[in-house]
């Protein structure tokens, strides 16, 4: 992955080097520019604001003297986003160059701005200085090191005058307040030397990061540190000086240099930093497809550019794959590997040999029957991978694992999952936690086998569940109906698009016709009857039985959550309990419907079975869903009584 990332890199710095200064911002707080005369002494010593120095607090829009700004403290940053790369011994100062001094604001004064940070920054100068000078520059280049030195001298003197600057609004008035008074303790202060170029900024941040890119020297093949040395790298590396001694931290494979293996060149960490500070920017997609191939570098440069032409709304990467593919959809996109970090993390890292974009015979079919607003529910068509996620799997997992609200998507693929926050409690967030990253691969990567039909049927069963013991019966509707029915059509409808070991897999569209058919066909003629050998036609007419009797349910909720007891009995003889107990309680409320309710509950009573009822499941859910035969019937014999009369 290492060598992928510095390849990428590389590239880019060829193909697309305006990538690099890219979104740049500084750091909300005071940027300073101070200009020394021949003879070191401080030039610009009644600075003006917007000249000689600018304020950014995080929200105003970039002047290009802001811009300008973050280039100087780019170039005087730090490594990491910890303390234990500075040259500060007290680690109060953020900046590692001999050019910059940067702090934050709680460093540098107490509640009443009275200066006495200022002295806690003065005591901690000269160390800083000296270290800097020795690492970032070279010990030759003396008018430099002068430079530096005139520089630190003047850092009291210009701490005094910034600790009495007024800000001036954008009508030249000036605020009679202190300029650091409007800061938040964490604005920081930096000071930048006008008379170092950016060349000599640049070599001095090379300098301090040849020496200090590596995570420990201990593992060095040099004592000394050039761009040849091999040590380990610091980029997503958790090795530290007590690496050896913990046995169970130390790598068993591969080659070793002292127990370590992996060492890259001083060189190439540059390039490892070069792309961290890329992901920092927000200018690289996440995930982020690495190509490999000479030949199809040029991808490199147009995703990331693609990527970054939408300015501060950047594209999700489904949407950024849609704006590729949108140019020409016979493209084919392969032979890259695909990364995917978090906060410094790796999720996830694998090679995608072909990116398979457009999908077929994903459509979602209105196999239930079922309408909305009085209108008949229509294919929903799925065209792309990246529609299954957002229509599919965002349904399926209860808008937690892809989540869809108003224009903006979110994914939790990698996140944390607090069952709290996710609809169906521990239920979906294990389930989530279980398969999401199957559905990420054969999302993403195109791995087809990555979702099975078992595990697709184990999903399905839990997310009705949810929706199930949610269900609430009001203002004469069930809030969760419409859920379980659209997700009883994605699990049909899809019955047969993943990977199966069995080659007899039916095809449920089709069943759930056929079945509704054959119930309809029993419910209305003496002479005919289940077959004694199909498992599924009785548990679906168990279905149609079953809703006919909880609907004679006179419970202040009478939601489907009373469907629930009756899906967990793993026999016949215990459904068949089941059903008996409620017939006898819901007895007296059957009229009109006896002869239809009669002839399916007779049969479902004496069918005869040793399969266990688990595995069948879905029939039982579909025929309590499906369209009722019994009401549908009933409707005719009415009206044919209110005729006779």
């Amino acid at each position: 992955m290492i060598q992928e990332i510095i390849n990428f890199v590389k590239e880019l710095e060829e193909d697309y080097p305006e990538v690099f200064d890219l979104n740049k911002k500084p750091s909300p707080g005071l940027h300073f520019w101070v200009e020394l005369d021949e003879e070191g002494h401080w030039k610009n010593n009644q600075p003006k604001e917007g000249t000689d120095y600018v304020v950014y607090d995080g929200k105003e829009d970039l002047t290009e003297k802001h811009i300008l700004a973050s280039k100087y403290e780019d170039l005087g940053r730090r490594l990491g986003n910890n303390m234990n790369k500075v040259l500060d011994k007290k680690k109060q100062i953020f900046s590692c160059s001999p050019f910059v001094v940067s702090y934050k604001l709680k460093s540098y004064v107490n509640d009443k701005l009275d200066g006495v940070g200022e002295h806690k920054i003065i005591n901690l100068l000269n160390f800083y200085f000296n270290n800097s000078q020795a690492i970032c520059i070279d010990q030759e280049k003396i008018s430099l090191i002068e430079k530096s030195n005139a520089f630190k001298q003047v850092i009291p003197e210009v701490l005094h005058i910034v600790r009495n600057l007024k800000r001036v609004d954008e009508n030249n008035n000036v605020n009679q307040d202190s300029l650091l008074e409007s800061f938040k303790e964490d604005f920081y202060l930096n000071f930048y030397l006008i008379n170092a170029s950016l060349d000599d900024y640049q070599v001095a941040q090379n300098n301090y990061l040849q020496q200090k890119l590596f995570n420990v020297n201990d593992y060095n093949s040099d004592k000394e540190i050039t761009s040849d040395t091999w040590g380990v790298s610091d980029f997503i590396n958790g090795t530290g000086a007590k690496f050896t001694k913990k046995t169970f931290l130390q790598h068993k494979t591969g080659s070793f240099y002292k127990g370590v293996a992996g060492r890259i060149q001083a060189k190439d960490s540059l390039y490892l930093n070069k792309f961290d500070l890329l992901q920092n920017s927000r200018v690289l997609p996440n995930p982020l497809p690495i190509f490999i191939d000479k030949n199809e570098f040029k991808n490199n440069k147009e995703i990331v550019s693609v990527f970054n032409n939408e300015g501060e709304r950047k594209f999700t990467y489904p949407q950024l794959l849609k704006a590729i593919f949108n140019k020409n959809d016979n493209r084919i996109l392969g032979n890259y590997y695909l990364l995917n970090m978090s906060r410094g993390v790796v999720n996830d890292f694998d090679f995608v040999s072909n990116f398979h974009y457009n999908v077929k015979g994903f459509d979602i079919k209105n196999i239930l029957q079922f309408s909305k607003k009085k209108e008949l529910v229509k294919t929903i068509p799925i065209h792309n991978v990246f529609g299954f996620e957002n229509t599919i799997v965002a349904k399926i997992f209860n808008n937690s694992l892809v989540k869809v609200k108003d224009d903006s998507i979110s994914y939790n693929y990698f996140n944390d999952i607090d069952p709290n926050y996710v609809s169906g409690g521990d239920l979906m967030a294990n389930t989530i936690l279980r398969f999401r990253k199957a559905f990420y691969d054969f999302i993403y990567k195109s791995q087809n086998q990555a979702i099975t039909s078992t595990m697709f049927d184990e999903i399905m069963l839990a997310s009705i569940f949810c929706d199930l013991r949610q269900d609430e019966y009001k203002d004469g509707y069930h809030t969760k109906e419409n859920n379980i029915k659209e997700k009883l059509n994605i699990w049909f409808s899809l019955y047969n698009k993943f990977s199966n070991q069995s080659k007899n897999r039916e095809n449920m569209e089709n069943s759930f016709k056929s079945l509704l058919e054959r119930i309809e066909l029993i419910a209305n003629n003496d002479d005919q009857f289940l077959d004694e050998n199909n498992v599924g036609e009785f548990l679906f007419a168990a279905g149609q039985v079953i809703y006919f009797l909880l609907s004679k349910s006179k419970a202040s909720n009478p939601s489907h959550a009373l469907l629930e007891p009756y899906l967990q009995k793993s026999n016949a003889v215990q459904l068949q309990n089941a059903i008996a107990n409620a017939i006898n309680a819901y007895k007296h409320e059957i009229s009109f419907y006896k002869d239809r309710f009669e002839r399916l509950a007779g049969q479902i009573l004496a069918f005869q079975t040793k399969e266990n009822l688990k595995n069948y499941q879905r029939y039982l859910l579909a025929g309590y869903f499906a369209p009722a035969v019994m009401y549908k019937k009933a409707e005719n014999v009415e009206l044919n009584e209110v005729s006779h009369n």
